[in-house]
């Protein structure tokens, strides 16, 4: 069957849309809880209909061949979710989905068993889902499937490109906070030096030993102040444009996202939106990141 490029991206909009309804029931089972799943607002998630344009494209010649289509699209639904992982990874320093604790997985990109679910998907899309999908599709006027898939087009552009600057925002964050704990880190160092330098000195309890360990350990002090206090100065900021806003929405969206590059600084910004969740809570206001 061929089809024109506005079918062709309608089944993609489709499929997404139709992703986005499996993987947000199932999250929202396995957390008790709504979760709007994904990394753009909307209802669609492009994996999804990304992986059904590649599985469609290379299956439809043998769309009766239950085995062939069930190797053929797994492999290539596997190397698309790879690909898309390490570039998402690469562009955003963030994994919105990770494999790293599943058997037999590769970079935490792919594993065993999800590339089986993609062989399975695969033949029930292409000698089963897929043919109703398509005479409902070639069914429709042509004007008014050209306007369908022109609005969802504008549409998923808006969005995408709002989704993409929230991870953007996300990684600087991180990048710089990353950089505030390498200078924490260095301060520390520094301090421990001290000690090391002056610690004959301290065992005598000299005068002079004391006075550079105290003048060592205010400086120390001081600057791991200064660190903090520009960390949470940069969060007020972000607070006041709604940054905080969107990326708790990014990361309400994605439950298991996880940073392998800035794991520590994503992990203790997790933490510090908490603790500020908390502090806002006792005070009767909600937080952006009291849920995540």
């Amino acid at each position: 069957m061929n089809y024109t490029f506005t079918t062709w991206l309608f089944f993609f909009y489709f499929y997404c849309f139709l992703g986005w309804v499996w993987e947000t029931c199932y999250v929202s089972v396995c957390q008790a809880k709504w979760v709007n799943r994904g990394f753009l607002h909307g209802p669609f998630l492009p994996i999804y209909g990304s992986g059904a344009i590649v599985v469609l494209l290379f299956t439809l010649p043998f769309r009766t061949n239950a085995v062939l289509v069930f190797f053929v699209g797994m492999a290539s639904a596997t190397l698309l979710e790879y690909f898309t992982g390490a570039a998402m990874e690469c562009l955003f320093h963030v994994r919105y989905w990770d494999y790293s604790s599943k058997p037999l997985n590769l970079n935490g990109h792919i594993c065993a068993l999800s590339s089986l679910a993609w062989g399975v998907f695969s033949v029930i899309l292409t000698l089963y889902g897929h043919n109703p999908v398509e005479r409902f599709v070639l069914s429709l006027n042509r004007n008014l499937l050209e306007a369908l898939t022109f609005f969802l087009t504008v549409y998923l552009s808006v969005d995408v490109a709002q989704s993409v600057r929230e991870a953007v925002n996300l990684k600087e964050l991180l990048v710089g906070l990353e950089r505030e704990n390498e200078e924490f880190r260095h301060i520390q160092k520094g301090i421990e030096v001290a000690y090391a330098f002056y610690g004959s000195e301290l065992k005598e309890k000299s005068e002079a030993g004391l006075k550079k360990i105290n003048t060592a350990l205010g400086a120390g002090k001081e600057k791991s102040e200064n660190v903090k206090s520009g960390i949470m100065e940069r969060m007020e900021r972000a607070r006041t444009k709604r940054t905080y806003k969107s990326i708790r929405s990014l990361l309400g969206r994605n439950p298991r996202a996880v940073s392998k590059m800035h794991e520590k600084a994503f992990s203790e910004f997790l933490e510090m939106m908490r603790e500020r969740g908390a502090g806002k809570n006792k005070c009767g206001k909600n937080d952006d990141f009291d849920e995540i």
